[in-house]
């Protein structure tokens, strides 16, 4: 095991991960598997599972790590997973007895092979694929940690078990209950360029609601313009950034210390910094079909967003998103950090060169002091750290700085006519 892997299990990772140490010895000699995919569920019932093991993936050993999380109520008033997550744990956690052998007990799905604490291990029936469940439901998760927490604990569970050889595949694949994923899904990940660390598969909703599939359409149309402005600027950081969408390699995860416990945007946090310690790769040839549908489980994101949608449509509104020019500005400044080294003594001077909307922003996110604590690196020092500075959130703070100054949102369809990029 890596020095990595050993430090992050000692220091950073999810308390799940301690169990699995302490009763490794007892998994079963089987237990091994090419592939690996987490996925949290929240107000979930067991159909994603089923859907997932009847599919083609599970041809080849694969393991599906399912942690079933549950906000911690603040009231009986807050109780409302009844039909939802609490029928999935029943179905994966009560209905075993502690007190017999767990080889006796089978599953509709399998056999169950190994418990210890909050973890359950399951062998599937008339295949060599495993499904571990992990009951966050019954003790609860922090309601500000939600589905970053969740994510965190069957990512650091798979990490561990790449660390000790469980799982061949380095790739832990991070998915959701409402994902459909492509039959060349794992596949997909082994033709991979050595220096990518992560991997953004392809996208699109689907729903049977006429209202809902418009609103999440406009909603992924977004998604796609706001990346295809980071492209058009030149953005290191020009990837999607949806959690049931990605894939990254064990070793950088840790190294990136996981998940961080966000009830939302966790996502985003990962990426920006898996993307400073290795390449981000698009694979456009592997489509995820996400169940379009509205949510209030997270304070924002895809859920949110569609009911937002949603609301403006039956108030005869506008969807609006970022103004084109937002992105001219990026371009232009991008552009212009080639030459900044050489004034990096008179920072106050560039930035009186630059436009009003542009001084202003990087002033605001606090660009001046950042070059002020550069000016005896080398021009090569220099531009890697600035890289690394003006990262996917020092660029989101870029936009959002232009936008409340100088450019506000403006309806959707209006930003794609005016855009000098295509979506």
């Amino acid at each position: 095991m890596s020095k990595a892997f050993n430090q992050y299990f000692s220091r950073y990772a999810a308390n799940e991960v301690e169990v699995l140490i302490q009763h490794e010895l007892l998994l079963p000699d089987e237990f091994l598997v090419e592939h690996v995919v987490v996925i949290p569920a929240y107000q979930e019932t067991s159909a994603f599972i089923e859907r997932f093991l009847a599919s083609s993936l599970v041809k080849s050993p694969v393991l599906m790590v399912v942690v079933i999380n549950e906000p911690i109520a603040q009231s009986s008033a807050a109780q409302i997973t009844e039909r939802f997550s609490k029928d999935l744990k029943n179905t994966y956690v009560n209905s075993l007895n502690p007190q017999k052998k767990l080889h006796k007990y089978s599953l509709s799905c399998g056999d169950i092979s190994w418990q210890h604490e909050n973890l359950t291990l399951i062998k599937v029936h008339q295949s060599q694929s495993w499904l571990l469940v992990v009951d966050r439901f019954t003790h609860g998760i922090e309601k500000e940690q939600g589905v970053g927490l969740a994510r965190k604990i069957g990512a650091d569970l798979c990490a561990y078990l790449i660390s000790i050889k469980r799982v061949d595949q380095p790739w832990i694949c991070s998915s959701d209950a409402d994902a459909y994923l492509p039959d060349n899904y794992f596949s997909a990940l082994h033709s991979r360029d050595k220096s990518t660390v992560v991997c953004c598969f392809n996208f699109q909703h689907s729903s049977d609601d006429k209202r809902v599939h418009q609103a999440n359409f406009l909603y992924e149309t977004a998604l796609r313009y706001y990346v295809a402005g980071l492209h058009y600027a030149n953005s290191p950081y020009a990837f999607f950034t949806i959690g049931s969408l990605l894939a990254f390699k064990a070793e950088v995860y840790v190294q990136a210390r996981g998940f961080p416990k966000r009830s939302a945007g966790e996502d985003f946090y990962l990426l920006n910094k898996l993307a400073k310690l290795g390449d981000v790769e698009f694979i456009e040839e592997g489509i995820v079909t996400l169940e379009a549908r509205t949510s209030q489980r997270v304070p924002f994101g895809t859920g949110p967003a569609v009911q937002k949608i949603l609301d403006l449509q039956e108030n005869k509104q506008d969807y609006c998103y970022y103004h084109p020019e937002i992105f001219i500005l990026l371009k232009s400044t991008l552009c212009s950090f080639s030459n900044l080294w050489h004034h990096r003594a008179d920072v106050a001077t560039w930035l009186q060169q630059r436009s009003t909307p542009v001084s202003t922003a990087l002033t605001e996110i606090g660009f001046d002091s950042f070059v002020n604590k550069q000016t005896n690196n080398s021009e090569k020092q220099f531009n890697k750290q600035l890289d690394v500075w003006f990262d996917a959130f020092k660029t989101l703070k870029f936009i959002h700085s232009v936008r409340a100054n100088y450019y506000q949102d403006i309806p959707l369809a209006q930003a794609l006519s005016k855009a000098p990029f295509r979506v």
